[in-house]
């Protein structure tokens, strides 16, 4: 099961964790039937299937019992359990010794699972999902007549026996519903601890390759207090996984030194093929809280091997409507109270704690994470995801960055160190990429697909970018699309608005969008970094940070708003390079910093509060208190032509309290009245685009000196007229 899922990859303690109640039965008032009264020998060598399956078929015709398995140890496989109770007594352990087409027990309808110990040892690798398992409930080969359902787990220890990795321990399969799995422990090498995971026609050879015309979906599932530890010194490989799944609910769960603890993801399907009555629900309802990741070990450099990756992507293509992706439908995924530990003298690598990765819906909220500050990775990792909420306490060494993603809310409380504060580390980056390309063939107004040439980087493009062609014209792509390098492309778009023609060039612009950042950056070189951002919002506190505490960097920087925010004891590089709070240090258009409360600056101390280039258009600064600085608090522009042309910078309503100045000389202060700027300055423009109507009074006013000046005729600069002097 794990290759379809892309992943590659006995000392028994006397008394049952759930304690002494294992009498309960399924059925009031049933007799218990003994395993010993159907020939079941004790010792773990002589296998006693038949014994254990008579029992159990006598428990569920006419007697209608528990079937007891007394102390001892009871060898066996294969084993179908169904509308009975399989009832362990204190010391009683099933010994399965596996071949590559065998399972422990199939666990079916109307069953309870009780206070159970397994060992287990792998003579082969099964050859595909439905094998190697302890206990399987449901079938990968899904048969529409065959539904399990009220099927109870609890009180369970599985020990895996094999010196390596091998196989899974339990996996529910297809069309199974209503059933709970509780007080468990998986203990030693499983190559996978749980895999719920959807079913279908898969045929019997193959199973792993073969399309698929129907699809079933495990749902309405509780899986909580199970504790996955090593055993011998050696962990397990995945804990849970959850495959094209609904309404799973997983809580209270520990893991000790397992490489990848939790994975979520849509399967070969999807809901693609997937039945009527789930067609709107698969990869919805998904639960997961209070969850322990303490050591997780170091691993091969490989971001997919994350202790906790929601993936939004199929893993290999099984219906003729080719690759899936939830981002172009539903999807609902919450997963909080996540604590990730590392103890001191162990390590990490290879992986950021958590991946979130080409999904949509998904929320991953009050993680914490301690002991990784100095581990080189990233702690959260978003990429290519939209409408997704990420909150989070702690550090690596790398911060945290958000990619291609749109829609999505950030809230970090986030420290890093002494070498993290000059050692060009950012507490948060978010950032894009463009593609190029060309137009090969003409795109007429209302059109749904665009045809382009390779393009410069092979991407899978999410849903919801936009291509850009001359002019500013830009199409929004309409389906997460595989672009290819070596080949033409077909990209579905929403219907078009605007024409080009054939040869035009194109750009996708796979950029970070509609952003909310919170929380607390502090001790890093960089805060925040926004770079290729088209839209984001920053509330939030920043301290003690290096250089910046909120970059604009990359090709460009749009629709930025950062409003509300505090600033402390920023500049700590103090290297003589330029050091500011906010540094807009990247073309942009309509950025506002408005009500934000700059501290004064001590010593080492910030340069600037505020800075930006001549490539800056439409800038609000209002409202905000600034401490002062070693220099004057803002120094934005001046513009250029182009940038003025497109609308000024507007500085209007600040404080400040100490300081050499509010603004740097030469500085324009004002904003725009009914279409016109109104400011103030000390002579009329010589640069610059303005138009008639604007106005500028004379910051410096004194007796015989000109009041102020108008423009009277549009141009750079227009033509300016006294206002008449004092």
């Amino acid at each position: 099961m794990l290759t379809s899922l892309g992943m590659t990859g006995a000392a028994i303690a006397a008394g049952g964790i759930m304690g002494g109640n294992a009498n309960a039965v399924f059925g009031a008032g049933a007799a218990d039937i003994n395993i010993l009264d159907y020939g079941a020998v004790p010792g773990g060598v002589t296998d006693t299937s038949v014994a254990i399956q008579s029992a159990i078929d006598a428990a569920k015709g006419s007697l209608s019992g528990a079937v007891r398995i007394p102390k001892g140890r009871w060898k066996c496989k294969n084993v179908i359990v169904e509308n009975c109770t399989l009832a362990f007594d204190d010391g009683a352990v099933l010994v399965f010794e596996l071949g590559a087409t065998d399972n422990g027990l199939l666990l079916r309808s109307n069953t309870r699972l009780y206070n159970a110990t397994f060992e287990v040892s792998n003579t082969a690798s099964p050859p595909d999902g439905n094998f190697g398992n302890v206990f399987r409930i449901g079938d990968y080969e899904a048969v529409p007549s065959e539904a399990y359902s009220n099927i109870r787990v609890q009180g369970a220890k599985l020990y895996c026996m094999n010196a390596t990795r091998k196989a899974q321990a339990v996996e529910v399969l297809g069309q199974v519903n209503d059933f709970v799995m509780e007080d468990m422990v998986f203990y030693g090498p499983f190559d996978a601890g749980i895999i719920v995971h959807w079913g279908g026609d898969v045929g019997s050879a193959d199973a792993h390759n073969q399309f698929v015309t129907y699809s079933y979906h495990p749902h309405d599932g509780v899986i909580r207090n199970i504790r996955f530890k090593p055993y011998n010194g050696v962990a397990g490989n995945y804990g849970v996984i959850l495959s094209a799944v609904y309404d799973i609910t997983v809580e209270n769960i520990a893991f000790d030194g397992w490489t990848c603890p939790i994975r979520i993801l849509p399967g070969d399907v999807y809901a693609q093929v997937a039945v009527s009555a789930e067609k709107n629900k698969v990869q919805t309802g998904i639960v997961i809280r209070d969850v322990d990741i303490a050591d997780p070990p170091a691993r091969a450099s490989n971001k997919a091997s994350a202790p906790i990756f929601i993936q939004g992507s199929s893993a290999t293509v099984r219906t003729p409507i080719g690759p899936t992706y939830t981002l172009d439908s539903i999807s609902s995924i919450r997963i909080s109270r996540v604590t990730y530990s590392l103890s001191p003298g162990k390590t990490y690598g290879g992986s950021p704690l958590f991946l979130v990765y080409y999904s949509s819906g998904v929320s991953v909220e009050e993680v914490t994470a301690s002991g990784f500050e100095s581990v080189g990775e990233y702690l959260a990792l978003v990429e290519y995801c939209n409408d997704c909420r990420i909150s989070f306490t702690g550090a690596t060494a790398n911060g945290s960055r958000i990619y291609g993603s749109m829609n999505c809310e950030i809230d970090a409380r986030t420290t890093g160190t002494a070498a993290a504060q000059t050692g060009g580390k950012t507490g948060l980056t978010a950032a894009g990429t463009s593609l190029v390309g060309t137009l090969t063939s003409v795109l007429s107004v209302g059109a749904t697909t665009i045809s382009l040439s390779a393009v410069s980087t092979a991407l899978t493009v999410p849903k919801g970018q936009r291509i850009w062609l001359t002019g500013e014209k830009s199409v929004i792509i309409a389906k997460t699309t595989p672009l290819s390098a070596t080949a033409a492309n077909t990209v579905p778009i929403e219907p078009s608005s605007v024409a080009e023609n054939s040869g035009a060039a194109a750009v996708i612009k796979v950029v970070c969008s509609g952003l909310t950042i919170t929380g607390r950056y502090s001790k890093w070189e960089q805060g925040v970094m926004l770079s290729d951002v088209y839209g984001a919002r920053v509330e939030a506190e920043f301290l003690l940070n290096g250089k910046y505490d909120v970059l604009l960097a990359g090709s460009r920087a749009d629709c930025i708003r950062i409003n509300k925010s505090r600033f402390v004891a920023g500049g700590r590089k103090n290297d003589g390079s330029l050091l500011a709070n906010i540094h807009l240090g990247t073309t942009g258009d309509r950025i506002s910093v408005t009500e934000c409360d700059f501290e004064p600056q001590g010593a080492p101390c910030v340069n600037r509060h505020l800075f930006g280039g001549a490539e800056l258009s439409n800038v609000t600064i209002g409202g905000n208190d600034f401490g002062g600085s070693t220099l004057a608090s803002v120094a934005v522009g001046p513009q250029s032509n182009a940038a003025s042309q497109r609308g000024k910078i507007c500085i209007h309503g600040n404080t400040y309290r100490s300081g050499t100045a509010l603004v740097a000389p030469g500085t324009i202060q004002g904003t725009y009245v009914g279409g016109a700027f109104q400011g103030f300055a000390a002579s009329a423009p010589s640069a610059g685009y303005w138009r008639a109507g604007d106005s500028l009074a004379n910051e410096a006013p004194a007796v015989g000196a000109p009041k102020g000046w108008r423009c009277t005729a549009t141009g750079t600069p227009g033509t300016w007229v006294s206002e008449g002097n004092l």
